[in-house]
């Protein structure tokens, strides 16, 4: 117990005394404490502000991604919390695109397209379904995505009630900006540090 570190608060000359109903830091032989020192104020980090934050962790949830394009990741936050997170990848208990190829790259298709051939859910698909689930409600949520969402991922969180959308990395699929834009849902192009 007396090997924790402790700040100093009160007069160094006190001592600790177990039979007083206040503790008192413990002493070294010399009266002083040595472990003081890191105590001491110091400058206070920067603090990353809400929208940088959740994209922080929206790159750590797309390191599960098991697509071979896009590490994509993404979160549903309420109210400055995250009520669900998912990435990109194929479904549950089916083979990963690592294991089978890319089904979209043997047929060459391109980014932005025929969004139905290919094996994996996207992430904003993934953290919906998660919701889903476990009976989060998640209407007028704040979807914070690493990269702009496609048009199939637009209608369904237009549909699902979510009002903004965070974005980090761009794709190109100009109708899922036109649908958010004609929806009325605030999105937000982050240019915040990765």
């Amino acid at each position: 117990m007396g090997d924790k570190p402790y700040c100093e608060s009160e007069d160094p000359g006190k001592r600790f005394n177990p039979d007083e109903s206040t503790d008192r830091p413990l002493r070294g032989p010399d009266g002083h404490n040595p472990l003081s020192a890191a105590c001491q104020p110091h400058p206070v980090a920067h603090r990353p502000d809400w929208d940088q934050y959740f994209m922080d962790i929206t790159r750590v949830v797309a390191s599960r991604s098991t697509c071979l394009r896009r590490s994509v990741g993404a979160l549903i936050v309420k109210d400055r919390r995250i009520l669900a997170s998912g990435y990109n990848g194929a479904p549950a208990g089916l083979r990963h695109c690592l294991e089978t190829g890319c089904l979209r790259e043997q047929k060459g298709v391109p980014a932005g397209e025929r969004h139905e051939l290919c094996r994996g859910l996207h992430a904003e698909q993934n953290a919906l379904i998660q919701a889903a689930v476990y009976g989060i409600a998640i209407q007028g949520a704040v979807y914070y995505v690493t990269h702009q969402p496609c048009v199939l991922c637009a209608k369904i969180m237009i549909n699902a009630g979510i009002r903004k959308v965070v974005f980090r990395g761009g794709y190109p699929d100009p109708l899922a900006l036109k649908l958010f834009e004609e929806a009325g849902v605030t999105l937000i192009h982050h240019r915040g540090q990765l």
